[in-house]
C-alpha cells in the first residue's frame, strides 16, 4: 500500500477521537530472505506485515497500543488497547505532540526500485557470485542476502501528516575451511550497489589467510580495526553517550568542549547522507537534523527526542524512539568522518600489532566510562614490521572506546557502510589505534 493510502487510514482514525490527543503510526514492510549454507541455497521466505501503533494522550496521561495485522479491525483494535493502558497509567509530565513544520517532506529517502523489485530468482544470481568463488577456492560459504522495503506513515491530531518508503538490501556472507573461517558484508538502498564480487573476494581471502591460526598472549597491542569492528565501537558510543538522556540523567561520558579523543576524530548523524540509508523524520514525525556529536576530538552535542528538548528548552533534533520510552533519543545515522591515509598502507608504520577483522558479543562493561568487551572473531592477524604476516587465535579485549580513540593514529580515506545489532547504518573508516587492551 503506498504512503498516501496509509496516510488517509490514518486520518480517518484520527477523525474519529472523541477526546485528547492522539498519534497513529502506520507500517507496511515487506521482506524477503535468500539463505545459503555450504554453498548451496537452502531456504528463500517473503513476509508482509503491516504494523500499527496508536498513542493517546488525555488528562496527563498516556497510553499505547499495537497491532500487527492487515485486518481492517487493526486500528480499532489499537486504539481500544491504548485507551486501555492510557486509563490505568498514572499521571505524568507528558511531552506534547509535535506540529508540523515548514519543509518538511524535502529531504532524502533511500529507495531503489531494484531493491523493492528484487525477485528470488535475482537474489540466488547474486549468491552463486559467493558459493561459486567458494567452491572453486574449496571452501564453503554461509550467509544471507535480504531485501526490504518499508513504507512509514504518521498522523496526529496536531496536524502532522508524514510518510516515506524505504528499501534496504543486506548481504553477509561467512566462508569456512578446515582451520579457520572469514567474514565480510555488503549493504545499500540499490541492491544492484551491492558489490558482491568484492564481497566474495574478500571473504574467501580472508578465510584462505585464516587458516591454522596460532596463539598469542594477551596484553596492550597496536591495533588496525576494520569497518566492521569500528562500526561497533561508534554503535556503542550512540547507545551509551550521544543522547540528551543520558546526559541528563548524568550516564552519559559527554563533557561538552572537553577534548576527549584525537583531533583526527569526528562523529557526525546526519539522516541526509546518501550512503547511510537517509530518511527524513523520526518515530515523532519531526525531522532528523544533522549533529556533530564529537568535533575533531570534542565533545560538541548530543541528539533530541520532544521529551529532552523540552527538559532544556531546546528544538528536538528529530532522533526519537517510539514514545513513551526510558530509552531517549538515538542516533540512527553515525558516520565517522574519514581520514586521509589508503587503508591498505596503514600496516606499514607498525613494528608489531594486530589486525582485526570484526568483534563478536560486545557488551558493555561500564557505559559511563564506555568500557565495553568482546571477542575478535573471522580474521585476526599478527602485523610484523609493517607487514600482516600470520593468523591468531581469537582474543578477547576489555577496552574503553574514549580511550581508544584517543589514541588512533591514522583514520582511512575509504568507508563502508555496516549496519548495526540495531539495524541502523553507520558509516565507518578503518582505524590505526596505538593501543588496544586484550585480557585473555
Amino acid at each position: 500500500m503506498s504512503g498516501e493510502a496509509l496516510l488517509d487510514l490514518g486520518d480517518r482514525a484520527v477523525a474519529s477521537l472523541s477526546h485528547g490527543e492522539a498519534e497513529v503510526i502506520i507500517s507496511e514492510t515487506r521482506s524477503e530472505l535468500t539463505r545459503f549454507a555450504g554453498n548451496e541455497i537452502h531456504q528463500s521466505v517473503a513476509e508482509r506485515f503491516r504494523h500499527v501503533r496508536v498513542r493517546l494522550i488525555d488528562a496527563g496521561r498516556t497510553g499505547v497500543g499495537e497491532v500487527r495485522g492487515h485486518d481492517d479491525r487493526a486500528i480499532t483494535l489499537a486504539f481500544e488497547a491504548a485507551e486501555d493502558s492510557r486509563r490505568v497509567t498514572a499521571e505524568s509530565d507528558v511531552s506534547p505532540l509535535p506540529a508540523p513544520t515548514p519543509g518538511d517532506g524535502d529531504e532524502p529517502v533511500a529507495f531503489a526500485e531494484a531493491t523493492a523489485e528484487a525477485t528470488p530468482l535475482g537474489r540466488a544470481e547474486l549468491v552463486s557470485i559467493i558459493t561459486d568463488a567458494a567452491a572453486a577456492h574449496q571452501v564453503n560459504a554461509y550467509g544471507a542476502l535480504s531485501t526490504t522495503t518499508t513504507t512509514t506513515a504518521i498522523v496526529t491530531s496536531a496536524g502532522l501528516r508524514r510518510s516515506a518508503t524505504a528499501t534496504q538490501a543486506s548481504l553477509v556472507a561467512v566462508a569456512r575451511g578446515d582451520d579457520g573461517g572469514g567474514y565480510a558484508s555488503r549493504h545499500s538502498a540499490d541492491i544492484d550497489a551491492l558489490d558482491v564480487p568484492g564481497l566474495a573476494s574478500e571473504v574467501v581471502d580472508t578465510c584462505e589467510r585464516n587458516q591454522g591460526a596460532t596463539t598469542i598472549g594477551p596484553g596492550d597491542y597496536e591495533v588496525i580495526l576494520s569497518p566492521y569492528a569500528v562500526t561497533d565501537l561508534l554503535e556503542h558510543l550512540a547507545w551509551g553517550g550521544f543522547s540528551a538522556l543520558a546526559v541528563q540523567e548524568h550516564r552519559s561520558f559527554m563533557r561538552f568542549g572537553e577534548k576527549l579523543m584525537s583531533d583526527m576524530i569526528t562523529i557526525r548523524d546526519d539522516a541526509r547522507t546518501n550512503e547511510i540509508f537517509p530518511f527524513p523524520f523520526d518515530d515523532e514525525g519531526v525531522s532528523t537534523r544533522p549533529v556533530t556529536m564529537i568535533d575533531r576530538g570534542v565533545c560538541s552535542a548530543v541528539v533530541y527526542d520532544m521529551p529532552t528538548a523540552l527538559h532544556d528548552a531546546i528544538a528536538s533534533t528529530g532522533h526519537s524512539l517510539p514514545q513513551p520510552n526510558t530509552w531517549g533519543p538515538l542516533p540512527r545515522h553515525v558516520a565517522m568522518d574519514a581520514g586521509d591515509t589508503p587503508w591498505r598502507d596503514m600496516a606499514a608504520s607498525v613494528s608489531r600489532g594486530l589486525y582485526i577483522t570484526r568483534f563478536w558479543y560486545v557488551r558493555d562493561v561500564h557505559p559511563l566510562r564506555t568500557v565495553i568487551t568482546g571477542m575478535t572473531r573471522e580474521g585476526t592477524f599478527l602485523i610484523e614490521n609493517g607487514s600482516i604476516t600470520r593468523p591468531v587465535k581469537d582474543l578477547r579485549f576489555t577496552q574503553s572506546i574514549v580511550e581508544a580513540l584517543a589514541s588512533v593514529v591514522q583514520v582511512s580515506r575509504e568507508r563502508r557502510l555496516e549496519l548495526g545489532e540495531g539495524e541502523s547504518g553507520v558509516l565507518s573508516p578503518w582505524l590505526h589505534i596505538g593501543r588496544f587492551s586484550f585480557t585473555s
